[in-house]
């Protein structure tokens, strides 16, 4: 193994002393190294399952453990077979259908009406949010806006003229929705929904119409945009802690998959891809895995995937040569993995009793 990077461990980075002392040099974070592309390593269910979803032209909703690559397998999906159009929301405990489709700024409206101020067009105060772009994006950009109803417009209702600006009588577009769109054709964006299980329960019924035609419709302007038939249709990902259940009909469109914790070799894999160069032997990875193994069993949080590669990255900067992890080692990085106290005190047992089984038999 690597000599430590951050020093001894008998000389830690913060003491609360009173004397100043120089910025130290830290190694180099591991988080973007876990998220970068190109290094997903799924495993063949999950590839079925992604199959599956493109096939249908479903979304694929994902549920698993936290740190088992619900969230980091769009991204790649991006990378490796649309280019990287790739668009991410986060899901809050607040989501409504909107905040993933569009959003207009009723405040700037309401101060920009007062006397003295400019009243700008309201297409000013509409931003798109990762579906609803990712919608327009599939549409060619000449494909023409709809009411609300689902009926043609006409193209001389006056609200058209307060939303775009004069338009003479023709028929808004998805160009003139989305301007930055103009000229394109039907691109195929992947966009992934976060945590769904955050939101509402209504938040995920009332996506059922945008599930399964991928059209929506603004009604504060009485627009929607209808993705045409042969339009690829956006690849989106749903992911879920599995915090609270969510509706049958929302399950019924949408592809399903479980992302198990990963096997030994499923983890070596994993390991070899994101923590190369490789400076943990096989022997001693083989030993941390069985430790990282009971650490689960034994810690009611069990920590996931990106943890075990955040605490073997920190061992590889802090364990001297010797092949054999010391204690002091395994018990200065328990904050990678224990996120409470319960499980801080269950993982202090637990490798006390796994180094001293491994103590019994070793030559002096």
């Amino acid at each position: 193994m690597s000599e430590a990077l951050v020093g001894p461990l008998h000389e830690p980075l913060f003491t609360g002393s009173s004397e100043r002392k120089p910025e130290p040099t830290l190694p180099e974070p591991l988080e973007p190294r876990l998220r970068e592309n190109g290094h997903y390593v799924p495993d063949t269910a999950l590839i079925y399952a992604v199959d599956v979803a493109l096939m249908l032209g479903q979304p694929l909703l994902l549920t698993g453990e936290p740190g088992t690559g619900k969230t980091t397998l769009a991204a790649a999906l991006a990378h490796e077979r649309f280019d990287d159009r790739f668009l991410e929301m986060q899901v809050k405990s607040d989501s409504t259908r909107e905040d993933l489709l569009y959003h207009i700024d009723q405040v700037g409206i309401f101060r920009d009406s007062q006397a003295g101020r400019t009243r700008r067009k309201l297409l000013e105060y509409l931003t798109f949010r990762p579906l609803g772009e990712a919608i327009l994006r599939a549409c060619p950009a000449d494909v023409e806006l709809i009411s609300r109803s689902g009926a043609a417009l006409r193209g001389d209702e006056q609200i058209l003229e307060e939303i775009f600006g004069p338009l003479d009588g023709r028929v808004p577009t998805v160009a003139d929705l989305l301007p930055s769109h103009r000229g394109k054709n039907s691109e195929r964006v992947v966009v992934l929904i976060d945590e769904i299980d955050k939101a509402p329960r209504d938040t995920p019924n009332d996506l059922l119409e945008e599930f399964d035609r991928m059209s929506f419709a603004i009604p504060e302007f009485n627009l929607s945009v209808k993705l045409p038939r042969n339009a690829p249709r956006p690849v989106v990902i749903v992911t879920s802690n599995s915090e609270k259940s969510l509706p049958e009909a929302f399950l019924r469109r949408c592809a399903y998959h479980h992302i198990a914790f990963p096997g030994d070799r499923e983890l070596r894999a994993i390991i070899a891809s994101r923590l190369s160069p490789k400076r943990i032997d096989d022997e001693s990875l083989g030993q941390l895995l069985k430790l990282f193994a009971d650490l689960r069993t034994n810690m009611q949080r069990r920590p996931g995937t990106a943890e075990l590669l955040q605490w073997l990255s920190m061992i590889e900067h802090l364990q001297p040569r010797e092949s054999f992890v010391s204690q002091e080692t395994l018990e200065h990085l328990i904050p990678v993995l224990a996120k409470n106290e319960v499980d801080s005190l269950a993982a202090r047992r637990t490798i006390t009793d796994w180094i001293r089984e491994r103590k019994v038999g070793r030559p002096d």
